[in-house]
């Protein structure tokens, strides 16, 4: 991953700000009928980067980011951004906190204004450094979209996700500067896709899905290792993603694949979930 001289928490901070760098810029393309359609917004409260689409009833796109890794949040900090996210209407919604937020004083609060331990899911953090992933074997084919690709990579992003009302939100990602988005092919049929994003030198995997007729075939692998590979070709020093963690090892295929392409977990992020009366 990285070196024994590396700080464990500035890897910490470094992985919640690409994340949060993309989200924002990935908002921010997206068309005006979807931002209206979804009410998708972003907005800040202390060092905390809050994701808002309060027609989307998922905390993915309803979530805070980075709340209290660069600055020690308080409780009034965590008060305005639950009020943030109750005035704009979303439901669910998610404040995160890991073992590198501070002050960890603040986590009697956050379990008296959450109290329902079920309603507290786990994502793990993760990141990689350069050392080239070995190739997958595969029948499907990982292409980097082009123009005659964008609408059905989209789609088929969409679809494998389970959220085919969502077509239409990440064509625009073609055309930001900072974006590489890649299909996954079976022949000339357009199975699945992802995007990845640049940073300077960090980068971050996201958005990956294969259409559930076509997993099982190291499509998900083949789109990990390509974007990994190329974000070392661009000079990324280290990449990150993250995904939901399993209450049982080995539950999770996307965990168990990110850890085959040389992924490690950095943290394991607590994700307290609202509604909240204001």
């Amino acid at each position: 991953m990285n070196s024994k001289n590396d700080d464990p928490r500035a890897v910490a901070v470094e992985a919640d700000r690409v994340e949060a760098r993309a989200w924002t810029d990935w908002f921010a393309a997206i068309p005006p009928e979807f931002r209206s359609e979804f009410g998708f917004g972003v907005r800040t409260v202390a060092d905390a980067t809050l994701l808002m689409a309060p027609q989307i009833p998922l905390t993915l796109f309803n979530r805070t980011v980075g709340l209290g890794m660069t600055l020690p949040a308080t409780a009034d900090d965590l008060d305005a951004a639950v009020k943030v996210f109750v005035d704009a209407g979303c439901s669910p919604f998610a404040l995160a906190w890991g073992p590198y937020s501070e002050p960890a004083a603040l986590a009697p609060h956050l379990d008296a204004m959450f109290p329902t331990p079920a309603q507290r899911p786990s994502w793990a953090k993760m990141v990689r450094g350069t050392v080239p992933p070995s190739a997958p074997a595969s029948d499907l084919r990982i292409v980097p979209v082009d123009r005659s690709l964008v609408g059905q990579t989209d789609r088929a992003i969409a679809c494998a996700q389970g959220a085919p009302f969502l077509a239409g939100i990440l064509a625009p990602l073609f055309w930001r500067p900072r974006w590489h988005l890649y299909a996954a092919m079976d022949g000339d049929v357009v199975v699945g896709g992802a995007a990845l994003f640049l940073d300077g030198d960090s980068a971050w995997l996201g958005m990956a899905g294969v259409l559930p007729e076509y997993r099982r075939r190291g499509g998900q692998s083949s789109l990990m290792v390509q974007r990994i590979r190329d974000a070392i070709t661009a000079g990324a020093k280290r990449i990150f993603t993250e995904t939901d963690e399993p209450s049982q090892a080995g539950a999770n295929p996307s965990l168990n694949n990110m850890e085959r392409c040389g992924f490690e977990k950095i943290l394991s992020r607590t994700h307290f979930i609202g509604p909240k009366s204001a």
